[in-house]
C-alpha cells in the first residue's frame, strides 16, 4: 500500500510539474510576442509612410501595458512554483544525505554537505525553471527581430547576425572552464563555511573571552579559503565577460550609426529609428539569455555531479526485515573506524532482558562496538535473531534499535517540537508525555510552548538528557544503547534517569557504556573491550 502511495505521489508531482512547464513556455511566448508588438507595429507604420498620430502613440501605451502584466504573470507563477519545486529538490537531496554512509558524512561534515545541497538546489532551479524555458522564446525573439532588420537593412541585421555565434562560443568556452573552477569554489566554500561555524559556534566560550583579535587570525585561512577562491573565479568569469560584452557595445553603436545613417541620407522616416531603439535592447536581452543558459547549465551539471557523488556513498542495505529482537550473537575479531582497523575479540550471546555493561579504556573501541548494532558501520560479526546483520533492512532494523548518545538532538524550537522531534504529535502522547515522571521538574520551569534555544543553550545538562530519555521511552524499540548518557550530569540527575530507563526496559536488551560505576547496579552482562 506504500508503495502504491508513493508511486501515485511521484506520478501525481511529474504531472504538476510537466503542466507547470508547458504554463511557463506559454506566459514565455506570450511575454516575447507582447515585447515585440510595439516594433512590429512601427515596423508597419513606418512602411505605410503616414505620420506619427496620438492613436498611435495611444496604442503603444496599451501594448507596453498589457505586455508588463503578462510579465508579472509570469513572474507570479513561477515563484509560486518555484517553493514546492526546491522544497521537494531539497527533500531529495537531503534523503540522499540522510543515507550515506556515517563515516563519510563524519568525515565531509554534515554542515558542509547542507551547504553544498543548498547550492545544488538553487543551481537546478535557476536553469530549470530560468534558461531551460526562456532559451526557445529567446530563439523565436531573435529570428523574428533578425527579419524586421533584414527588410530596412541588410548590414545592421549581418551585424546582429554576428554576434549570435561570437557569443555562443565565447560563453560557451568561457563556461567550460567556469564549470571546473565552480565545483571548486563550491567545494572550497562549503568548507571554508564550515570550518568557521566551528569557531563560532561556541557561544560560551566566545563570550568569557576579553578580545577576539587572536581568534580573527586563527579564522583567517578559512576566510582566505571562503573568499580567495571567490576571488578567482570572478577575476576570470568578469574578465571574459568584459570582452565579450565590450564586443557586444562595439556592435551596439555601430546599428545605432547605421540606423541614423539611413534615417538622415536615405530616407526622412522616423518610425525606423524608433523601431530600431526599441528592438536593439530586446536583441541584446536575448542573446544574454541564450549564453547565460550555458553557465546555468555548467552550475546544474556541477550540483548534479555533487549529488551522483553523495549517492555513491549510499550505506549498504540488506533485504530482510528485522523482527521482534529476541537474541543477539557477537563474534568479532576486529572493527573498522573510517581507515583504522582495530583488533578487538568480542564475543557472547545477549538476550531479551539482559542489561548489558561494555567497559573499557577511553578510546579502545566501545562506542565502535554498539554503532555497529543499528548499522552506522558495516561488519559481519554480529547475528541477530540468528540472520548476519548487515543481510536485515536498515529502516526495519533501526525501527527496532534505538541509540542514545551523550550529544543530545536539541534544535530551536519549542519544548513541544522537541519532544516530538522526528515524531508524529498527537494529543494523546502530549499527555503522557505531560505525565511523564521523568519531565516532571522540567514542565515546572518551561511550557510546552517555551522556546529552546539553538543547541540548547537555556538548558542544563540534566535537563538535555531528560528530553532525549522521554523520547526513548515513547518508543517501541527492542534494544537500547546508552552510550555515556550520564556523562555530562550530576550524580542525583544521572540516577534518576537510570532508575526510569530500567523501569522501562524490563523487556528489552540494554547496552551501556559508561565511565563511572553507575552501571554495575542494574548490569546482568559486562563485554570488556581492551
Amino acid at each position: 500500500m506504500k508503495v502504491q502511495e508513493k508511486s501515485s505521489q511521484k506520478e501525481n508531482s511529474d504531472i504538476s510539474y510537466r503542466r507547470f512547464m508547458v504554463w511557463m513556455v506559454f506566459l514565455t511566448f506570450v511575454g516575447a510576442v507582447g515585447m515585440l508588438i510595439s516594433p512590429i507595429l512601427l515596423n508597419l507604420w513606418s512602411r505605410s509612410q503616414e505620420p506619427m498620430k496620438l492613436e498611435n502613440i495611444m496604442i503603444l501605451v496599451l501594448v507596453l501595458a498589457a505586455s508588463m502584466v503578462l510579465q508579472i504573470l509570469l513572474v507570479i507563477r513561477k515563484e509560486r512554483y518555484a517553493k514546492r519545486f526546491n522544497i521537494q529538490n531539497f527533500q531529495k537531496y537531503m534523503d540522499i544525505f540522510f543515507h550515506m554512509k556515517y563515516d563519510e558524512i563524519i568525515k565531509i561534515g554534515p554542515t558542509n554537505l547542507v551547504e553544498r545541497i543548498q547550492t545544488a538546489v538553487n543551481n537546478v532551479y535557476e536553469f530549470m525553471t530560468g534558461s531551460n524555458i526562456q532559451i526557445w522564446s529567446s530563439v523565436f525573439m531573435l529570428l523574428v527581430i533578425l527579419g524586421m532588420v533584414s527588410v530596412q537593412n541588410i548590414p545592421m541585421a549581418f551585424i546582429l547576425l554576428i554576434l549570435i555565434p561570437v557569443n555562443y562560443i565565447g560563453y560557451k568556452l568561457l563556461n567550460k572552464e567556469l564549470a571546473r573552477r565552480s565545483e571548486v569554489l563550491q567545494r572550497e566554500s562549503a568548507s571554508g563555511y564550515q570550518k568557521i561555524i566551528s569557531f563560532v559556534g561556541q557561544t560560551d566560550y566566545l563570550k568569557q573571552c576579553a578580545n577576539h583579535k587572536i581568534l580573527f587570525r586563527q579564522m583567517q585561512p578559512a576566510m582566505e579559503q571562503l573568499y580567495g577562491s571567490m576571488m578567482d573565479i570572478n577575476i576570470y568569469a568578469r574578465g571574459v565577460s568584459q570582452i565579450l560584452s565590450s564586443v557586444n557595445e562595439i556592435a551596439k553603436v555601430l546599428v545605432v550609426v547605421l540606423a541614423v545613417y539611413q534615417f538622415m541620407s536615405v530616407e526622412d522616416n522616423p518610425f525606423f529609428v524608433m523601431m530600431v531603439v526599441m528592438l536593439i535592447p530586446i536583441y541584446f536581452s536575448h542573446i544574454s539569455i541564450i549564453t547565460r543558459a550555458n553557465l546555468d547549465k555548467q552550475g546544474m551539471k556541477a550540483a548534479l555531479k555533487f549529488v551522483e557523488d553523495m549517492e555513491s556513498k549510499r550505506e549498504v542495505d540488506g533485504s530482510v526485515e528485522c523482527g521482534k529482537i529476541k537474541r543477539i550473537a557477537f563474534s568479532i575479531d576486529s572493527m573498522t573506524v573510517g581507515d583504522r582497523t582495530l583488533k578487538r575479540m568480542v564475543n557472547g550471546i545477549c538476550r531479551t532482558g539482559n542489561v548489558v555493561w561494555v567497559r573499557g579504556d577511553s578510546g579502545s573501541g566501545k562506542s565502535t562496538l554498539v554503532k555497529l548494532l543499528p548499522k552506522f558501520r558495516e561488519t559481519d560479526g554480529i547475528k541477530i535473531n540468528g540472520i548476519e546483520l548487515s543481510r536485515l533492512k536498515n529502516e526495519s532494523l533501526r525501527e527496532r534499535v534505538y541509540y542514545m548518545s551523550q550529544e543530545v538532538p536539541i534544535i530551536k524550537g519549542t519544548l513541544r517540537e522537541n519532544l516530538f522531534f522526528n515524531r508524529e504529535w498527537s494529543q494523546e502522547e502530549e499527555e503522557k508525555l505531560r505525565k511523564e515522571t521523568i519531565l516532571e521538574g522540567l514542565l515546572k520551569r518551561i511550557g510546552m510552548d517555551d522556546m529552546i534555544e539553538e543547541y540548547g543553550a537555556n538548558l542544563s545538562g540534566g535537563e538535555k538528557q531528560k528530553i532525549a530519555v522521554a523520547r526513548m521511552l515513547h518508543e517501541d524499540a527492542d534494544v537500547l544503547i546508552l552510550d555515556e548518557i550520564t556523562s555530562n550530569i550530576d550524580k542525583e540527575s544521572a540516577q534518576k534517569i537510570l532508575d526510569r530507563i530500567f523501569e522501562y526496559a524490563k523487556d528489552k536488551i540494554v547496552f551501556m557504556i559508561s565511565h563511572d560505576n553507575l552501571p554495575q547496579q542494574y548490569a546482568t552482562d559486562e563485554i570488556e573491550i581492551t
